[in-house]
């Protein structure tokens, strides 16, 4: 079994030799500055030199590379401002190395560069109040209609036009005990037709990457899909077999088996759950898509708030994409769950240390809106910037 290991921001990459004979560091703000004492008609002739050569005198530009948090490359209209229609690369200062770039798609790129922004402050209160919320849900509705499989006719999009014909990249990640399992699979509004195409193995190299999530699947949701994955009749277990229940509470009290609504739900008894779940993401990674442990960054996290209509437990795994720091700010990543569980926190501190517990949302998901949200409010321009990507205006490249 081959294993690759999940994202972890690190510091700048060494060059492979460091050694002062072969690698000599060039202090590009200080070769720019050794000139400040020059008059303008010197100044003027290192300018005609370097055209002389077909040198741009780009000193000023070269002096900032790699000190600002974010680097953006994005196609740019007529005016000179970004077009977002187009997606962007994005190169993040210690996750990324020198010159490498990562795509953020149209759709998440569209979404969240955006000053149509909420602010909440959470309180332990509020978070108990969230969990109520999310456990009076149904689950997810999308997922599952998925689960029904080929139970109903004319059956689901998604297990029609994906599954059928791309059956590797539906996996089952099986629970442990009577618990939830997880079923991983593409997150497909995000992705193209590739995946239908049935052009997976190059994905990781290819602008787009890999976008996944893992949804909790609780013992009496449907399990149609899941027996099909395992090819055995059986999979869905007894308690399965019982009448099916959507709503999430009902299914905890009927079940006695905890329902997995958002990070709300997790407890140190689920560190198992959370190492099995990762083990199995990587693994599938690693056996449909052809994940390099040395070449590719993966990023594996759950969100925190999320919709109601989605509040059903679910893992983003995402292989070489870029991200907007919007949505970072409420991306919990695994391993730092797993971390802060082990050592018998609860879940609510690790929610309320974000930020102290001030979360900048999107007003269009309505989150902010949510049953047990504090009253929101707008963010100080400095929040603002702080959650925007450095893109083009009036002509001028961030």
């Amino acid at each position: 079994m081959i294993s690759i290991q999940a994202l972890q921001p690190s510091a700048a990459t060494l060059p492979a030799d460091s050694s002062s004979s072969l690698h000599q560091t060039l202090d590009v703000r200080a070769v720019r500055n050794s000139q400040a004492s020059l008059t303008q008609h010197a100044s003027s002739a290192i300018r005609r030199t370097l055209d002389a050569y077909g040198i741009d005198d780009n000193r000023k530009t070269l002096s900032q590379l790699n000190q600002d948090k974010y680097h953006v490359l994005i196609k740019q209209g007529n005016f000179g401002t970004a077009d977002l229609t187009h997606g962007a690369y994005i190169s993040k200062k210690s996750e990324d190395d020198y010159g490498s770039f990562r795509w953020l798609n149209p759709r998440g790129l569209q979404k969240y560069q955006t000053n149509d922004l909420s602010q909440v402050s959470l309180t332990t209160t509020n978070l108990v109040q969230l969990k109520e919320t999310y456990k009076n849900e149904n689950a997810t509705q999308f997922l599952v209609e998925l689960l029904r499989g080929n139970s109903r006719e004319p059956g689901d999009k998604i297990y029609n036009e994906v599954y059928k014909k791309n059956l590797d990249l539906f996996h089952y990640s099986a629970p442990l005990g009577t618990g939830n399992g997880f079923l991983i699979y593409p997150n497909i509004p995000y992705m193209s037709q590739t995946y239908t195409a049935g052009k997976i193995t190059d994905l990781a190299t290819r602008s787009e990457g890999i976008q996944l999530t893992a949804w909790a699947v609780h013992p009496l949701l449907p399990h149609d899909l899941i027996q099909e994955i395992n090819s055995d009749p059986s999979a869905g277990k007894a308690l399965a077999k019982q009448n099916e229940e959507l709503n999430q509470h009902n299914a905890e009290l009927t079940s006695g088996v905890k329902s997995l609504t958002s990070i709300l739900d997790l407890e140190q008894s689920d560190v198992g759950m959370l190492e099995k779940l990762k083990r199995d993401s990587l693994q599938h990674l690693v056996d449909a898509y052809g994940v390099s442990a040395e070449k590719d960054k993966v990023n594996l996290f759950f969100h925190f708030p999320v919709a109601p209509s989605t509040a059903t437990l679910h893992l983003h795994v995402w292989v070489n994409k870029g991200d907007h720091p919007l949505n970072e700010s409420r991306a919990f990543g695994i391993d730092e769950i797993i971390q802060h569980l082990k050592q018998g926190e609860n879940i609510n501190k690790l929610i309320l240390s974000r930020n102290d517990g001030k979360f900048t949302l999107p007003t269009k998901d309505m989150l902010h809106k949510i049953k047990g949200m504090p009253e929101s409010k707008t963010p100080i321009p400095a929040d603002y910037s702080g959650f925007m990507l450095p893109l083009p205006s009036d002509g001028v490249v961030a």
